[in-house]
This record gives C-alpha cells, sequence and structure tokens, in this order.
C-alpha cells in the first residue's frame, strides 16, 4: 500500500494521505509508526468507521485499554464513547460531554498513563469543540537552560476526578487515582525530552513549597500553551487522529451544548512507566 505522510503547518502533525484502513500491510505500519515518533499526532481524513475496524487499526499500536464503562453508543468494550448524547430520562450516554476541556494529558493520574489516544469523529458541532495539541519536546527545548536544570529530578503529583473538564471547576472526591511523576519525561523510541506537566491534572511539584509549586506550575503551563507550540485540529465527520500522549497534551474548545458531538476513542496501553 503506497501512502503520503504530508505535514501540517503546525509545531506538529501530518496527515496520512492514500491509507485503507482495512488493508494495512507490513510496510504501511511502519511507516506509519515512523511518522508517528517524528509528527506526533497524526490525521487520517476519511468515511465513518465501524467499532470493529477502530479497535483493530488502534491494536496496530499495541494492547488496548478498557475505558471501564461501556456506553449503550458503542458495540466494543475498548472504545470510550466521548460524547453530549443524553436519553430521553437526560442521562449522558458517553464521558465527558459538554464544553471547554483544559490541556491534559490522558491518565496521567495512573501509575502507567496510556501511550496514544486514536479518536474518531462520527457527528460534530457546527463550530467549536476543536481539539489543540501541544508539543511537549518543544516546550522542554525551548526553556532555558537555567530551567533545564532546576526541573530535573523534580517529581509531580498528578490528580483527576472522573468527569472534570477544567482546573477551576476541578474538585477530588476522597479516593481520587493519584501518581507521581518526573516533571520532565524521556521517549524511549527517541531519546528527547519532553515536558511532563499539565494544567488540568498536575496539582503539585513534590518537594515545594505550596507557594513554589504554584508558581512554578503556572509558569510552565503558561510556557508550553504558548500557540506556537500548539495545533489546532478542526474536526471533518470520518476524521481519525492519531496522538502520542507522552510528548503532547491536549485540550478542548469551547461549543454549544445544544448541538451533538459523538466521537470514539481506543487508548493503547504502555509497556514503561514514565521516567526522566
Amino acid at each position: 500500500m503506497a501512502i503520503l505522510i504530508k505535514p501540517l503547518d503546525a509545531p506538529l502533525g501530518a496527515e496520512i494521505i492514500g491509507l485503507d484502513i482495512q488493508c494495512i500491510d507490513k510496510a504501511a505500519k511502519e511507516e506509519i509508526l515512523r511518522a508517528w515518533y517524528q509528527y506526533l499526532v497524526l490525521v487520517v481524513r476519511g468515511d465513518k468507521l465501524s467499532d470493529d475496524d477502530l479497535v483493530q487499526f488502534g491494536r496496530g499500536f499495541g494492547d488496548l485499554e478498557n475505558p471501564g464503562v461501556k456506553s449503550p453508543l458503542t458495540t466494543r468494550p475498548e472504545i470510550m464513547v466521548v460524547s453530549n448524547i443524553r436519553d430521553d430520562k437526560g442521562k449522558n450516554l458517553g464521558r465527558l460531554p459538554d464544553g471547554e476541556m483544559s490541556f491534559h494529558y490522558d491518565m496521567v493520574h495512573q501509575k502507567r498513563p496510556n501511550k496514544a489516544g486514536i479518536l474518531h469523529a462520527i457527528e460534530l458541532p457546527p463550530t467549536g469543540g476543536d481539539t489543540c495539541f501541544a508539543n511537549m519536546y518543544l516546550a522542554y527545548e525551548t526553556l532555558p537552560d537555567s530551567m533545564k536544570q532546576r526541573l530535573e529530578g523534580l517529581t509531580a503529583l498528578n490528580t483527576y476526578e472522573y468527569g472534570s473538564t477544567n482546573t477551576a471547576a476541578k474538585k477530588l472526591s476522597e479516593g481520587a487515582p493519584t501518581a507521581i511523576h518526573p516533571v520532565v519525561r524521556t521517549i524511549p523510541e527517541t531519546g528527547r525530552k519532553a515536558l511532563y506537566i499539565s494544567r488540568l491534572m498536575t496539582d503539585r511539584i513534590i518537594g515545594l513549597s505550596e507557594e513554589e509549586s504554584r508558581a512554578l506550575l503556572s509558569e510552565l503551563c503558561d510556557h508550553c500553551e504558548q500557540p506556537r507550540f500548539i495545533y489546532q485540529h478542526k474536526w471533518r465527520a470520518g476524521d481519525l487522529l492519531i496522538w502520542d500522549n507522552r510528548c503532547t497534551t491536549h485540550a478542548r474548545t469551547d461549543f454549544d451544548p445544544a448541538a451533538r458531538r459523538l466521537l470514539k476513542r481506543v487508548a493503547v496501553a504502555d509497556t514503561v512507566t514514565p521516567y526522566y
């Protein structure tokens, strides 16, 4: 299968052209993985996929995690439904339904966060609901040497309350999952370092006073959320998007809650715990 990798006019990302999701041979798979390591976010424009197709494609990147909560909008336990669609009693049929969502790494509140996210768009609002990705390699590499030295060896506490979408509204219940990870992590396949903090999920830096931690996290988040590090994906129905969850954070722009939005996601498990 001949495919074309077309870099996006952005600090990260590339489009894969000519890919048949159902017929990926060994050569195409290897080319896709090389592009993924290089560009961090890959976009495939196409038709709506079946749930089975989405799961099969995801397995090409590794073992899939089970989201734990099954939605009636999917036939597969590996798929998490991201949607604001509700039943006739007003119950959400998906997760993370409405509104803006702050920058975050998926599952960073777990000891071994997932390696990749794969998201497929099915129904979209007429405007808004874009997904933004920040290149955390570049965010780290553009820090002053003095800051890199300051961050060396630091770790941070990451927490999340399921359903929270922004920092201001985040409130933790007793027993909410937490994990401590390095503030800067190395990606095994590339040897590059990436900032490993986020506005939504990183609560404090271990070993610093509360004031020092808050100030440093604010400075780092402001730095890595600059437009020069970000690609903003404007979804089209049928889009398939794969991102490296180890070196890109992502966020969602606001949209009209009255407009239906339906995407389906699979998450690729990692075999390596984050390390400096």
